[in-house]
C-alpha cells in the first residue's frame, strides 16, 4: 500500500459492535445503535437529540402533513401528552405562523409548496421519512445528521418508547414495542410479522434454517447478531458476501472500525490508507492484518509442496479461518469462529469478489503454477443441495438481497430440474418459512426487491407457508426482530 501514516486515524472514534445480550430494553438497543453505522446510527443519534430536548424542556414543534386518521398521527398526541414534543402543525400552518422556531421535528412526507419557507423558519430540524427528504445540504456523502430515512410507522413508536424510558423511567421491553407496532401500518406491522416468523422457524424442530446476508452488516457493527443466531444451534447454513465475511474477520481478529468525520476529504483519507464505507472507516492496516492470517491458514491448509492445484470451496476455506480464530481469538465474537464451533456451513457464492479472494490471488502469484488454490463453486452448491434435500422443512432468514439470497433460494429450481432431467424423486426444497429484511421496492425490478410472491411462481416457496417481508434498513429493525424472536425461542 503506497500510503503514508498520518494523524487522521487518531482523531476518529472507534465503533462498538451491537450486543443484544447486553441490551435489555428498547432504549438500551437504540443507545447501542448510536455507536454503530448507517441507519442504526441515524436512529441512535436522533433519539439522543430528542431525549436532550425533552429533558431540557426545549420541545420541538412537529410538522405532519399526513392523514390525521393514520396510525402515525395517533402516536403524536401521546408524545405531546408525555411532554416529548410541542405543537403538531401542518407545513402550511407552520409557515403561516411565520415564527422562527429553534427545534422542529418533520414526520413523513411534507409539501414541496412550503418547503423553502419551512427550511428558513426552522433553526434545527429533524426529518423522519422514507422519501429521503430533508433540508438541502443537510445530508452529505457519509454524513447524515438529524435524519432517519425510514418509515415513520416504525420509527415514531420506537422513539416514543425510548423517550418514555429515558425521560419518565418507564421500562420498555421489545415485547411492549411489538405490541405497539402491531397497531401501526406499513413497516410497523411488517416488523411484527417478521419477528413472529423468525420465532416460528427457530422454534420449529423440523425446520432447517438457512440464513443469507448481503450489504456491509459486519462493518455496520451487526456481526454479533448472526453470531447469536448461530450459537442457538438452529442455523444450518449461512450465505454471505465475501466483503461481509472479510469485514467480520477484521473485527473477529481484534481490529476496529471507526466513525467517519466529514471534515476530512476522501483524498485525505486515501493518502493515509483509510477506506470509507459510507459513514464508516476501514483502515487499510486492517486488511494487512487479516492478510497475514489468511496467508498462515492457506499455507497450512493448502501446502506449497503439493503437486498440482488445490481444488477447494469457500465453505472449506471459511471453516479453516474459523478454526484459526477459535484458537487464537477465543474471546472475540466472529461469524466464522461461531460457525466453526457449531458446524455451520458458511458460503460465499461470488467468492472472488472480496478482499479475501484478493489475498488468495496474491498467494497464488507467489506460488506460480504449482500448488495453486482454485475455488470450485459447484462444491458449495453440493453443500446447499444436500442440506435442502435432507431437510423435513425449510426456512430462510434473509438480510438484504443480492447473490447470497438468490443462490440459496435457487436450490428449489435446482432440485426441480434435477428430478425432471435425471428422473429422481428428491423432496422439492421449497421454503415454508421466510423472513426478509430489505428496504428495496418491488417496482425497481431488481433482485433485492423481488417478493416472496414472485418466488412462489418459481416454486421456491410454499404458497401456504409463513412468509414475512420487512421493507426497512436492516440495521434499524433487525436488532428488535431478533431480540423478540430469540427471547421467545429461549422461553419455548
Amino acid at each position: 500500500m503506497t500510503t503514508r501514516p498520518g494523524k487522521i486515524l487518531g482523531q476518529l472514534t472507534p465503533l462498538v459492535p451491537l450486543d443484544l445480550e447486553a441490551a435489555e430494553t428498547v432504549s438500551d438497543i437504540v443507545a447501542a445503535m448510536e455507536q454503530c453505522s448507517f441507519g442504526a446510527r441515524m436512529l441512535g443519534e436522533v433519539a439522543a437529540t430528542l431525549t436532550s430536548w425533552a429533558r431540557e424542556k426545549e420541545l420541538p414543534t412537529v410538522i405532519y402533513d399526513g392523514n390525521r386518521a393514520s396510525a402515525v398521527a395517533g402516536v403524536l398526541p401521546k408524545m405531546q401528552y408525555n411532554g416529548f414534543v410541542g405543537a403538531v402543525l401542518t407545513s402550511e400552518a407552520f409557515v403561516l405562523r411565520n415564527r422562527r422556531t429553534a427545534h422542529v421535528l418533520v414526520v413523513g412526507h411534507y409539501s414541496e409548496r412550503h418547503e423553502d419557507r419551512l427550511y428558513e423558519l426552522a433553526t434545527r430540524a429533524i426529518f423522519i421519512n422514507k422519501d429521503n427528504q430533508c433540508r438541502p445540504g443537510q445530508v452529505r456523502d457519509g454524513f447524515f445528521p438529524d435524519v432517519v430515512f425510514a418509515d415513520p410507522n416504525f420509527v415514531m413508536p420506537v422513539l416514543n418508547h425510548v423517550l418514555l424510558e429515558r425521560v419518565h423511567s418507564v421500562k420498555q421491553t421489545v415485547e411492549d414495542l411489538m405490541s405497539r407496532l402491531e397497531t401501526m401500518d406499513g413497516a410497523g406491522k411488517e416488523a411484527v410479522h417478521g419477528a413472529h416468523t423468525l420465532k416460528a422457524m427457530l422454534c420449529d424442530p423440523d425446520c432447517t434454517v438457512f440464513m443469507t446476508m448481503s450489504g456491509a452488516m459486519t462493518i455496520a457493527k451487526m456481526q454479533r447478531l448472526p453470531v447469536q443466531l448461530i450459537e442457538t444451534g438452529r442455523i444450518a447454513y449461512l450465505a454471505a458476501t465475501g466483503a461481509l465475511i472479510g469485514h467480520g474477520l477484521v473485527e473477529g481478529s481484534g481490529c476496529q472500525h471507526f466513525k467517519y468525520e466529514p471534515r476530512y476529504t476522501d483524498e485525505q483519507l486515501a493518502k493515509e490508507g483509510l477506506n470509507r464505507v459510507s459513514d464508516t472507516i476501514e483502515p487499510e492496516g486492517n486488511f494487512d492484518h487479516i492478510e497475514k492470517i489468511v496467508r498462515r491458514v492457506l499455507q497450512r491448509s493448502y501446502p506449497r509442496i503439493h503437486r498440482g492445484p488445490h481444488i477447494t470451496q469457500s465453505s472449506a476455506f471459511y471453516r479453516d479461518l474459523g478454526a484459526y480464530l477459535h484458537r487464537h481469538y477465543p474471546d472475540a465474537a466472529s461469524v466464522l469462529s461461531s460457525a466453526y464451533r457449531q458446524g455451520v456451513a458458511v458460503v460465499t457464492p461470488a467468492v472472488v469478489d472480496s478482499e479475501l479472494a484478493n489475498d488468495v490471488f496474491v498467494e497464488n502469484a507467489r506460488r506460480g503454477s504449482r500448488a495453486r488454490i482454485i475455488f470450485d463453486q459447484e462444491l458449495d452448491t453440493g453443500v446447499l443441495f444436500d442440506l435442502a434435500t435432507k431437510a423435513k422443512k425449510l426456512g430462510i432468514f434473509t438480510i438484504g438481497g443480492g447473490v447470497p439470497r438468490n443462490n440459496t433460494q435457487n436450490v428449489a429450481p435446482l432440485i426441480e430440474i434435477y428430478n425432471e432431467r435425471l428422473r429422481k424423486k428428491l423432496p422439492p426444497g421449497r421454503f415454508f418459512y421466510g423472513c426478509r429484511i430489505d428496504p428495496a421496492s418491488m417496482f425497481l425490478c431488481h433482485l433485492s426487491g423481488c417478493t416472496y410472491s414472485e418466488g412462489v411462481s418459481w416454486r421456491k416457496f410454499d404458497f401456504k407457508g409463513m412468509l414475512a417481508e420487512v421493507r426497512l434498513d436492516a440495521t434499524i429493525v433487525w436488532p428488535f426482530i431478533q431480540k423478540f424472536a430469540i427471547g421467545k425461542f429461549r422461553q419455548a
